[in-house]
C-alpha cells in the first residue's frame, strides 16, 4: 500500500486530516479503546486548540498524528493524513520524513525533553542536520538563528550552554527551536505551558503565534487551559473520554458552546469576581477508559441528558461550520442565549 495520498500537495487541502480515529489497547476481552471517533483537521496558517479535562485522550491523539504511539497502543481504525502521508500505514522511513521534517513536536516537560549533558546549541544542530542535508557547520548556524528567533540576546554565545543554566521560559524556547529545526510545516504542542508562570507562559504563546505568521506553519494545540486556548486558537476541538464532542472557530465555541460539557468546562473557569461558593465544579468523575459506554460518555454527569443520551451519540454539523455531539444541543443554545454562559 502507498501512503502518499492522491491529495498530496493539492491546493486547499488541509496539511492535517484526521477522521474517526480508534486507538486501542490490548487483545480479546481485555481490551479497550482509549480514544474512539476523534477528528481533527489543520492547515497553515492556523492554529487548532485541543482542549478538555485530564485522560480525555488529547495527549494520545497527538501521539497518533506523529506516529509515536506508546508501546501497547496501536491504530484500530480511521484516517490520521499529514502532509499527503497515510501514519497508520507508514513505512519506518515515511514516519522519519514525517516526524522533523513535515511534524515537530513540542512535549509537555522541557527538562525531561532536554538532554541535560548536551549543550543546547548541539541539541538543536542536531535535530536540523538529522532532517535537512546540512553540514556541521550548516546545522550550528541554523541553531544559533533559531536561538535568535526564540528570543534570545547572544545566541551565539547562550549557544553553548547547558540546560540546567536556563529558565523553564528558555528551556521552553529551545524545545521549540529543536522542533522547528527541521522546518516542518506543522507544529504539535503538548501542554506547552505546563508548570510555566504566567507571565512566561503568555511569552511562549506570544512566540507561537508569531512562528506561524512569520514561517506560514500549522500549530495543534493541547491544552486543558481555556485561557490558553482562547488567547491563540483559530479553532478549537473539545474531547471528553476519547471522543470529539464539539468543534468550531473559537470564539463560538467559547462564547456560545453547544456541548453541556463545553459550558461546564467554561463555568468552572474562576475570574477575579468569583467566590469561592460561586465556583461550579463538574459534578462526578470522568468515566476510566475500559468504561465502553454505548451513548454519550458525557451523559451520565449532564444536567440535560435524556434516556436517549445514554443508548446513543453522533456527531451533527450546525450553524457557522460547527460540530457537535450532542443531541439536545438545540435546548442548549436557547439556554446559552438567553441567560449567558
Amino acid at each position: 500500500m502507498s501512503v502518499l495520498t492522491s491529495e498530496s500537495g493539492a491546493e486547499g487541502r488541509d496539511l492535517l486530516v484526521v477522521r474517526d480515529l480508534r486507538l486501542g489497547v490490548g487483545e480479546g476481552e481485555g481490551s479497550f479503546e482509549p480514544v474512539v471517533g476523534a477528528a481533527l483537521r489543520a492547515d497553515r496558517g492556523e492554529v487548532v486548540g485541543v482542549v478538555g479535562e485530564s485522560g480525555s485522550g488529547k495527549s494520545l491523539m497527538l501521539r497518533a498524528i506523529a506516529g509515536l504511539l506508546p508501546p501497547g497502543v496501536d491504530y484500530r481504525g480511521g484516517e490520521v493524513t499529514v502532509g499527503g502521508i497515510d501514519v497508520p500505514h507508514a513505512k519506518p522511513a515515511d514516519l522519519h520524513r514525517l516526524r522533523g521534517e513535515t511534524v515537530g513536536m513540542i512535549f509537555q516537560e522541557p527538562m525531561t525533553a532536554l538532554n541535560p549533558t548536551m549543550r543546547i546549541g548541539t541539541q538543536i544542530a542536531e535535530a536540523a542536520r538529522a532532517h535537512r542535508d546540512l553540514g556541521r557547520g550548516e546545522a550550528k548556524a541554523r541553531a544559533i538563528d533559531l536561538l535568535g528567533r526564540m528570543g534570545f540576546t547572544e545566541p551565539a554565545r547562550q549557544y553553548r550552554l547547558y540546560p540546567h543554566e536556563l529558565s523553564g521560559g528558555m528551556r521552553q524556547r529551545v524545545v521549540i527551536a529543536i522542533a522547528l529545526a527541521g522546518e516542518p510545516a506543522l507544529l504539535l504542542c503538548d501542554e506547552p505551558t505546563t508548570a510555566l508562570d504566567a507571565t512566561v507562559t503568555m511569552r511562549v504563546l506570544d512566540l507561537i503565534v508569531g512562528l506561524v505568521s512569520d514561517l506560514d506553519i500549522g500549530v495543534v494545540l493541547v491544552t486543558h487551559d481555556l485561557g490558553v486556548a482562547a488567547r491563540i486558537c483559530d479553532r478549537i476541538v473539545v474531547m471528553y473520554a476519547g471522543r470529539m464532542l464539539e468543534e468550531g472557530p473559537a470564539d463560538k465555541v467559547l462564547r456560545r458552546p453547544r456541548h453541556p460539557y463545553t459550558l461546564a468546562l467554561l463555568r468552572a473557569v474562576p475570574t477575579r469576581e468569583t467566590t469561592i461558593e460561586e465556583l461550579r465544579a463538574i459534578p462526578g468523575t470522568p468515566p476510566v477508559p475500559q468504561e465502553q459506554l454505548p451513548g454519550c460518555p458525557f451523559a451520565p454527569r449532564c444536567e440535560f441528558a435524556e434516556d436517549a443520551c445514554l443508548r446513543e451519540v453522533r456527531t451533527v454539523a450546525i450553524e457557522d461550520g460547527r460540530t457537535t455531539a450532542c443531541r439536545r444541543h438545540e435546548v442548549l443554545a436557547k439556554m446559552v442565549e438567553g441567560a449567558g454562559v
